[in-house]
């Protein structure tokens, strides 16, 4: 498997948290399951919330095909940066 760039992870970071702000439902569920709060989302570790992300997306399922098809990206993609995210070589 292929690792992905930190410009890539942050892409898709990036896409994440625009599904989120576009589905308020979906956004309370990853603020109440990851404990992040609005002021984490608008001032924390950029690092970290891309890793809180991208954790929440690869474990939910329905959530990464919407967000996949929204942002024009493969849950292939996603996973990959998942993986690479938590340092996973392949």
């Amino acid at each position: 498997m292929m690792k992905s760039t930190p410009e890539k992870i942050q892409l898709i970071a990036d896409a994440c948290l625009n599904h989120l702000i576009a589905e308020p439902e979906l956004l309370g569920q990853f603020m109440t399951e990851t404990g992040t709060t609005p002021d984490e989302m608008r001032s924390g570790d950029p690092e970290v919330l891309a890793a809180g992300l991208l954790d929440f997306f690869a474990q939910n399922e329905s959530a990464l095909l919407s967000m996949c098809a929204n942002a024009r990206l493969t849950p292939e993609e996603v996973m990959r940066a998942f993986y690479s995210q938590n340092g996973y070589d392949g």
